[in-house]
């Protein structure tokens, strides 16, 4: 059983406030979707439970190890956020091998590309694509990995009702296999997830 544990977070971006002593804990099969409006600090918590920022008041806990000490902690969490970080001028088929390079794993392009129904767009240059198609290659870093916790920057994004319920049974697949998940959204889910909280 894992555990996630958030303990008066505080941080300022520059002279702003943006978290305040926020508190919250998440364990294995749990998630936990961040609703606020824009500029409410939702992207900031995600990248600082990332230790993309390091610069806070508080703790962060994951097994009870603090995760800025935590040497082996990037290695049990996934981070995708709400830029695509995709070679516009590349075909997906290359973008997904380079992922191949990044992660040393090797992968089936047709097989991974059917978690969003997008094997017919494998020898297409990203820069063509749809933003919900971008979007859809973007969460497949998802699999590339045996995290044991996802963050995912408003994931919903640009996807259709089809794809924003294949990313949702994903993200319930995930907990199931005792995988912890927090989503920041605008969109209401709390009738999908069970934990909510706004900031």
């Amino acid at each position: 059983m894992n555990e996630l544990k958030i303990e008066d977070l505080t941080c300022y971006r520059g002279d702003n406030l943006v978290l305040k002593d926020l508190n919250t804990k998440l364990k294995s099969g749990e998630t936990l979707v961040i609703r606020g409006s824009n500029g409410s600090g939702k992207t900031t918590l995600l990248r600082v439970l990332s230790n993309f920022i390091k610069s806070y008041n508080g703790k962060i806990l994951f097994n009870d190890h603090n995760v800025l000490e935590d040497a082996n902690y990037r290695n049990c969490f996934n981070f995708v956020g709400q830029k695509n970080s995709l070679k516009d001028n590349l075909s997906v088929k290359n973008n997904l091998k380079l992922w191949e390079i990044i992660y040393q794993k090797n992968i089936s392009y047709s097989k991974l590309l059917e978690d969003f129904n997008m094997s017919h767009l494998v020898e297409r240059d990203v820069g063509s694509l749809s933003d919900g198609q971008k979007k859809c290659i973007s969460l497949l870093r998802l699999n590339f990995t045996k995290s044991k916790i996802w963050y995912l920057d408003e994931p919903f994004v640009f996807l259709d009702e089809e794809n924003s319920q294949i990313l949702i049974q994903k993200i319930k697949n995930f907990n199931t296999n005792n995988g912890i998940v927090i989503i920041t959204s605008n969109i209401n889910l709390q009738n999908t997830f069970t934990n909510e909280i706004k900031i």
